[in-house]
């Protein structure tokens, strides 16, 4: 995959745009009761998002490093509950709101039990759990647990544990009541200090970002491969985000951000859209509540624009989003051409390339389908995009394939968008932004097929064949003639009739019966059929040079399909009956070795399909 990509994907300029907008709100104020915070910039900004595909975006101080603080708190509780099992666990841990600040003391009257892991006393509690190894100390395998979500080894911020240790005294009674209460089987000092160093390692908004992706992943690392979390459990940790990981503003967070989150007083905040991505900011302005004051808005505005609320009812299908990826070097539009032109498409047709998806276009998966087509721009010079199998579109969907038409413009290639009459809001959407390169525009043509033909015909253009003839009079171009001497073209000129058509006009019907042939020397026809409702579908195109209804020549049946007049066409009407016998079997030799050609051709399609 080409990483340039990502740097011009609809994503990232919309992250940099957040990003840029956010650097002016200034409220709140960094974490002063560890000393040592007071020491981050309150200017710093890093915003990174990591899709289940491993996509990876980023903007600002996204690389930045600060102690992870609470947000730690996620990670150890799943891992807590690999090592004591849901049970356990539960009978030491809570998972009930408490509604109050993460630092409060909410335990259960008659038992102890804090009320859930997200608090100091249930995080406490959580890191009593973790289990230690004969060749692996607790604190390390907190360590490699971390690792194994960021991808790259993790370190503690020593100068940061120390403060926190130096004035930790509520944490630390809050750990001697769990004692007292018989939650916790090691002494509250011990304890107490392994979740010091938990909350001071070392993180960045990108490795927030890759923890929440891990999760949205069902536990793997999108990069990686690596397992970070039993499947099992992701929705155990997932739940306890969403209800209690932002302390006392979790209920409006989830009512109006609609995704588990994880907030730390370092400034993180850690979010995750089950089955799309993780997301990650960091900014050290806290609000009163102990949450990042821009990480709240970047959320709440990346929820709102694309419409990401976990609430938000989409339709979805189990059918891949990419049902076919193509190009027209060996597949082409349905207009027969001729030698010269063939040729040049057989040489330039990689250059134009269809994508045909389907089923419901949703965040994700219309950002794999921007990556893609943003890795391969540099090789392609016109792309389509076949909706006719797409059931529906989401607002964030219709965002991310407006941002990718602008980029593509922008970039002086050409897009269209086919077969889209059934998705109103997107082309509502895209007709009123206004587009700014050539005409025709991305929504012009109603069907792939003639947008095909178009970008083929610039194709041919641009190779300035002769191809493209607006004059063939001399049979020895037609196929079917490829074997006759100059005395039998002329015999065979004399046995016909020429005729001028106007466009627009009739030659012949489906049904009709099938008297003669016809040899085209200037214009354009089409072949089609009738598929009701007063729609038709397009056979084939047909130009100077080629011949239509040869192939009643073999059986004398009823016409199959309807040919109009494209344009004004002449065209010489050969009846079969008038054809001399000894032409006739030349012209069948002639169409059999065509067809045997086609056949080939069609066949090697077909493999390459497949």
């Amino acid at each position: 995959m080409d990483k340039r990509a990502f740097q011009f994907s609809p994503v990232q300029r919309y992250i940099d745009r957040i990003h840029e907008e956010l650097l002016d709100l200034n409220d709140g104020a960094v974490a002063d009761y560890i000393p040592e915070l007071t020491r981050a910039d309150p200017s710093w900004l890093g915003i990174a998002m990591v899709t289940v595909d491993g996509h990876v975006y980023q903007v600002g101080d996204s690389r930045q490093s600060f102690t992870i603080q609470s947000i730690s708190k996620a990670i150890t509780y799943g891992l807590a509950l690999e090592d004591r099992g849901l049970d356990q666990v539960l009978s030491k841990v809570g998972v009930e709101p408490s509604g109050e600040a993460f630092n409060s003391i909410s335990l259960e009257p008659d038992t102890g039990r804090p009320m859930n892991p997200m608090i100091n006393a249930g995080a406490i509690a959580t890191t009593g759990l973790i289990e230690g190894k004969p060749d692996a100390p607790p604190m390390q395998r907190i360590l490699e647990t971390f690792g194994r979500y960021t991808g790259r080894p993790m370190e503690i911020d020593e100068t940061v544990y120390r403060s926190e240790s130096d004035t930790g005294h509520r944490n630390r009674a809050i750990a001697h009541l769990l004692f007292g209460h018989g939650i916790l089987d090691r002494t509250p000092e011990e304890v107490v200090d392994l979740y010091f160093r938990q909350c001071s390692i070392l993180v960045t908004a990108r490795d927030l970002a890759m923890i929440g992706a891990c999760l949205a992943n069902n536990g793997v690392n999108p990069v990686t491969g690596v397992v970070a979390l039993q499947a099992r459990y992701v929705e155990k940790v997932l739940s306890v985000m969403s209800t209690c990981g932002m302390y006392d503003f979790s209920g409006g967070w989830i009512y109006n951000v609609g995704m588990p989150a994880k907030s730390g007083v370092g400034g993180g905040i850690m979010a995750v859209l089950p089955g799309q991505f993780g997301l990650g900011v960091f900014s050290p302005r806290l609000d009163a509540k102990g949450n990042s004051v821009r990480g709240i808005e970047a959320c709440k505005r990346l929820s709102k624009d694309f419409s990401l609320h976990l609430f938000h009812v989409a339709r979805s299908t189990s059918a891949t989003v990419m049902r076919q990826v193509y190009d027209c070097a060996k597949r082409t539009s349905r207009r027969r051409r001729n030698a010269a032109e063939l040729a040049v498409l057989a040489a330039q047709g990689h250059r134009i390339r269809v994508y045909e998806l389907q089923g419901e276009l949703l965040f994700g998966s219309a950002e794999s389908v921007g990556v893609e087509i943003l890795s391969e721009l540099a090789r392609v010079d016109y792309l389509v995009l076949d909706l006719k199998r797409v059931i529906g579109t989401d607002q964030a969907s219709i965002l991310v394939l407006s941002e990718l038409c602008m980029r593509i413009a922008d970039a002086g290639k050409r897009l269209f968008f086919t077969d889209s009459k059934n998705l109103y809001r997107f082309r509502k959407h895209l007709q009123g932004n206004a587009y700014r390169g050539p005409e025709p525009g991305p929504l012009h043509f109603d069907d792939t097929d003639h947008a095909v033909e178009w970008c083929e015909n610039q194709l041919i253009g641009e190779a300035d064949t002769t191809g493209v003839d607006t004059s063939v009079a001399d049979l020895s171009h037609q196929y079917l003639c490829a074997a006759m001497t100059g005395d039998e073209l002329e015999a065979l000129r004399q046995a016909g009739r020429e005729h001028e058509i106007k466009a627009g006009s009739r030659i012949f019907n489906a049904g009709d019966c099938a008297e003669s042939m016809f040899f085209i020397f200037s214009g354009e026809v089409e072949v089609w059929i009738d598929t009701g409702a007063g729609h038709h579908l397009r056979l084939t195109s047909l130009g100077p040079g080629m011949v239509f209804g040869e192939v009643a020549l073999v059986n004398r049946k009823r016409r199959t399909a309807n040919v109009s007049a494209v344009t004004d066409t002449r065209c010489l009407e050969l009846r079969f009956d008038d054809i001399p016998e000894a032409l006739r079997v030349k012209m069948l030799m002639s169409m059999a070795s065509h067809f045997a050609n086609k056949i080939e051709r069609d066949t090697q399609l077909i493999q390459q399909l497949a």
